[in-house]
């Protein structure tokens, strides 16, 4: 009788667990095919009687992140962490979270935990994709984690908190680990268009679209920064001005918003206390020169432009500026030194071999006219065939 009872309770037990067992399995594969309520049920079920399966509570708050319940998904992430504070993979995870939840600091601290601690060999499965985003998602597993998501993801969180220096080091550092990736050049064009590095910014969004020509956030960011922000950017800057907290970099920011939105005088007015706070800024000197130059104030963006060269002489949009502005001044030599400069810093822009053109005919050297003006046309710039017919002939 001893025996039987003995069979019959290892029995009951395997029965217990296998049905243990089942709910989990069931569990996972609800998760991997993104049935979310009924792997978060089976999930529930299985926890109730594994407290301590720190996988499941991951696996748990990964459904509940899918199903949009940010709230249950930081809980169940947070009891993961408890239950094993070693396990890098985790902080990953809910550091998502938490930027989902704007809580942005902590964010940041979940991310830097994940970087600091040993990956682990787990085959836990990690969504990409964010709720609410159509499509498939993309997975990873976590020992193939790459630190660029992290560092892009703290990009994000300094953004949100106005940091965007230290968005654009994050973005910077996402890159260097995965040079591949087109988001992280828009993000980091994105924080660099907010402190007023235009060319850096333009550079950041062009090499998005070399990789993706269809990246929304890289076509939009560099149509803002050649328009000088947005309207959402000009608010921030005019805040900050008033607050008394501005410094050379908004000023300059809000000057070139200014200017690309025809309120010159504005903008000479921000360029210029710029320069009160940082003389030694090239790019605010070549831009206090544009404004001037469109106010037809030649004389006053020739000295700006020279200001900036004396700064930063490699610059050719600074010679071409110049060079123009000497042009319409009727320096005709100074401007032609200029051009020059502007084919030797870069022999493939084609205007500088057509403002050579144009000058080359103002000071009646007819051939050197011609054979610049053909230059510039066989390089793409259909603007000096027209002068060709008119004043080269065949």
């Amino acid at each position: 009788m001893r025996i039987l009872f003995l069979i019959s309770f290892f029995l009951v037990t395997i029965s217990l667990f296998a049905q243990d067992r089942n709910s989990y399995e069931q569990a996972v594969e609800a998760f991997d095919e993104e049935n979310w309520d009924f792997a978060i049920s089976n999930l529930s079920e299985w926890i109730r009687d594994h407290t301590g399966d720190a996988d499941a509570y991951l696996l748990r708050g990964q459904a509940y992140q899918q199903m949009g319940d940010l709230v249950k998904a930081n809980t169940d992430f947070s009891i993961a962490i408890n239950l094993r504070p070693e396990h890098a993979e985790s902080y990953f995870i809910r550091g998502r979270t938490r930027y989902q939840m704007e809580l942005y600091e902590s964010s940041i601290e979940d991310f830097a935990s994940f970087l600091k601690l040993p990956k682990g060999e787990t085959n836990q499965i990690i969504f990409r994709k964010s709720p609410g985003e159509s499509g498939v998602s993309q997975i990873m597993t976590a020992q193939n984690e790459n630190p660029a998501e992290a560092y892009y993801h703290m990009g994000l969180c300094s953004f949100e908190l106005e940091y965007y220096e230290t968005a654009a080091y994050y973005h910077n550092l996402a890159i260097e680990n995965d040079p591949r990736n087109p988001n992280y050049y828009s993000e980091k064009g994105r924080a660099l268009g907010r402190i007023g590095e235009n060319d850096l910014a333009i550079e950041s969004f062009e090499k998005a679209l070399e990789i993706d020509p269809a990246n929304q956030l890289a076509t939009q960011g560099l149509r803002e920064v050649n328009n000088g922000g947005s309207e959402e950017l000009l608010a921030e800057l005019d805040k900050t001005v008033e607050e008394n907290y501005a410094n050379a970099q908004t000023y300059k920011q809000r000057g070139f918003y200014r200017m690309n939105h025809d309120n010159i005088q504005g903008a000479i007015e921000d360029f210029t206390d710029a320069l009160r706070l940082d003389s030694g800024d090239p790019e605010t000197w070549y831009y206090r020169g544009r404004a001037f130059s469109s106010l037809e104030n030649y004389k006053s963006a020739e000295e700006d432009y020279s200001r900036s060269l004396e700064i930063d002489g490699q610059n050719y949009e600074t010679y071409l500026a110049r060079g123009q502005t000497r042009y319409k001044k009727g320096f005709l030599n100074e401007a032609m030194a200029d051009f020059i400069m502007v084919v030797t810093l870069d022999p493939s822009l084609a205007t500088g071999y057509f403002h050579m053109g144009i000058t080359h005919h103002r000071l009646k050297q007819m051939d050197l006219a011609c054979q610049n003006l053909q230059k510039a046309e066989e390089m793409g710039m259909t603007q000096a065939s027209d002068i060709i017919e008119k004043i080269c002939g065949n």
